[in-house]
């Protein structure tokens, strides 16, 4: 099954697709505790053709800076210089593969430390935004975008 099938099968009866949705879904998994590489690496995994990320030491206390690199473009997560933070990194990366993809959270997960985010092109969303209506879609899968905070971080 495709994810945006199983989005579709979701957002159709979300009661009754609730339990395979959340256990056998097609959710990326960020736990308040893991490492933002992981966060990269995740999304990097379900995009591999888009773009690439390099990890480096920085002299800032943060201790490292993550490089996302896509047709030949690196850019900097922004991070503050004493720490990096899962919602920065989910920002960054959203901006990154837009206008291509959206990453978006899956909000029933949101009450939890660990939340789940979809990855479908934007024309699919486009499409499910269509036929279930934008505010439906988006009462189960938030976009991300500028001022998104999910971990409240």
């Amino acid at each position: 099954m495709t994810v945006k099938t199983a989005v579709e099968r979701y957002l159709r009866d979300p009661e009754g697709e609730a339990d395979g949705f959340w256990q056998n879904g097609p959710l990326l998994w960020v736990d308040w505790r893991d490492y933002d590489e992981w966060i990269v690496q995740g999304v990097c995994e379900q995009l591999p053709a888009c773009f690439t990320y390099e990890v480096r030491d920085s002299v800032l206390p943060r201790g490292q800076d993550i490089l996302l690199v896509r047709d030949g473009t690196a850019a900097a997560i922004p991070y503050a210089p004493e720490r990096m933070d899962r919602d920065t990194t989910l920002r960054a990366v959203q901006a990154f593969i837009a206008p291509d993809y959206q990453l978006r959270c899956f909000v029933p997960s949101m009450e939890n430390d660990t939340l789940g985010f979809c990855l479908l092109p934007a024309a699919d969303w486009g499409r499910l935004e269509a036929e279930f209506g934008a505010r439906a879609v988006a009462q189960q899968f938030r976009p991300i975008g500028p001022g998104s905070r999910m971990f409240g971080g």
